[in-house]
């Protein structure tokens, strides 16, 4: 008795290790199925958030862009004691920066004539105008001492993410925000 009693607890230990061994080998196909899905699905939702953001990503790095060449137009007035004009070309949908040219003998002073320094496009999907100016080549002019004509640009694009660019008038700095 005392031997069945043993040999029986023997073989139950054997067949429990088998039986311990095959359930604990892996995984089912119902439980990767399931992974699988959840896992598509956090994917899924990741995805349409950044989609998202795309547009916002755009229309701040076009405004980081933008204040930078506003900037180097103030800095430039100042450092080549010349006049720099930012201007919209609303039709073509470009932005440009002009200087003035250096007075030689044989330029008239007077005319007005300006050198291009920059002319960059205004992508698609942006729209960009200066507060309070209607006409169709609205512009900001920076001065030699400093100063501006000032003005706040919007940069806006259709999710309805906008940031403003403030050119100060006495100082010709600028100040970026975000709209709320």
């Amino acid at each position: 008795m005392i031997r069945r009693f043993v040999n029986t607890r023997l073989f139950n230990q054997r067949t429990a290790k088998k039986e311990l061994s095959v359930s604990t080998a892996g995984f089912t196909f119902l439980e990767i199925i399931i992974v699988m899905i959840i896992m598509g699905i956090a994917l899924g939702v990741v995805g349409m958030v950044i989609s998202k953001d795309r547009g916002s990503l755009e229309a701040k790095t076009f405004t980081k862009e933008l204040s930078a060449v506003l900037r180097r137009a103030r800095s430039n007035a100042v450092t080549e004691k010349k006049t720099y004009c930012f201007v919209i070309n609303k039709e073509e949908r470009e932005f440009r920066l002009f200087a003035d040219k250096v007075k030689n003998k044989e330029d008239d002073w007077e005319s007005g004539k300006f050198n291009l320094v920059i002319s960059k496009p205004i992508p698609e999907e942006l729209e960009m105008i200066l507060q309070g100016d209607d006409s169709d080549f609205p512009f900001i002019e920076f001065f030699p001492q400093g100063n501006s004509t000032g003005g706040v640009l919007e940069i806006s694009n259709e999710k309805g993410t906008t940031y403003f660019i403030s050119v100060n008038m006495i100082t010709g700095k600028l100040d970026v925000e975000k709209a709320e």
